[in-house]
């Protein structure tokens, strides 16, 4: 019987290790990967309101989404007051970014393309993302793991060049989100 080699044993170990690897940080970048592709829908959002004359804070669509979300985050096994502030945090995110978007167009965008539809085109792919982040959350994790979580969230916040206000209030929520 013939009994691998080092050098063949190490490389079958180093690949083992290396998957592995990618297997942990594809369980962590999946949510915060999602939390900057939510955010990144904030420009439409804004451009629909503002086009449409409505006010970024809209109390009876949050709460009815913070509702929701927490009814489904709860179906999942997720704990009601981590999806709460889950997605309080990313509302408020999302409030920030649509405020500066509009602060920095106060006019809208001319452009050929017609203004974003809220309830036919926004809310759907803002809502399928939302559940995703709910199957995301609902993923066992380690401390380390949500540790590593935060500072991916963090890391993906700075380069996508979300402002630091913006940032702060989706971490926020991460973290409570990720909360034992």
């Amino acid at each position: 019987m013939n009994s691998p080699s080092l050098p063949r044993l190490s490389w079958a170990l180093g690949l083992a290790l290396l998957l592995s690897s990618c297997a942990l940080n594809h369980k962590n970048s999946h949510l915060p990967a999602l939390i900057v592709e939510r955010l990144s829908w904030m420009d439409d959002v804004a451009e629909a309101k503002r086009a449409k004359g409505l006010p970024i804070y809209d109390p009876v669509r949050e709460a009815e989404l913070l509702r929701t979300m927490t009814q489904r985050g709860v179906a999942a096994g997720l704990k009601e007051e981590n999806v709460r502030r889950f997605f309080t945090g990313q509302m408020q995110a999302a409030k920030v970014v649509q405020e500066e978007w509009l602060q920095q167009h106060p006019q809208g965008v001319i452009s050929n393309e017609k203004v974003p539809d809220l309830k036919q085109t926004v809310r759907p792919a803002l809502d399928a993302i939302g559940q995703k982040m709910i199957t995301s959350l609902a993923t066992q994790r380690s401390p380390a793991e949500s540790a590593a979580a935060l500072v991916e969230a963090c890391e993906r916040l700075a380069r996508a060049g979300y402002s630091k206000a913006a940032s702060q209030r989706a971490l926020k929520g991460l973290e409570a989100g990720l909360a034992p």
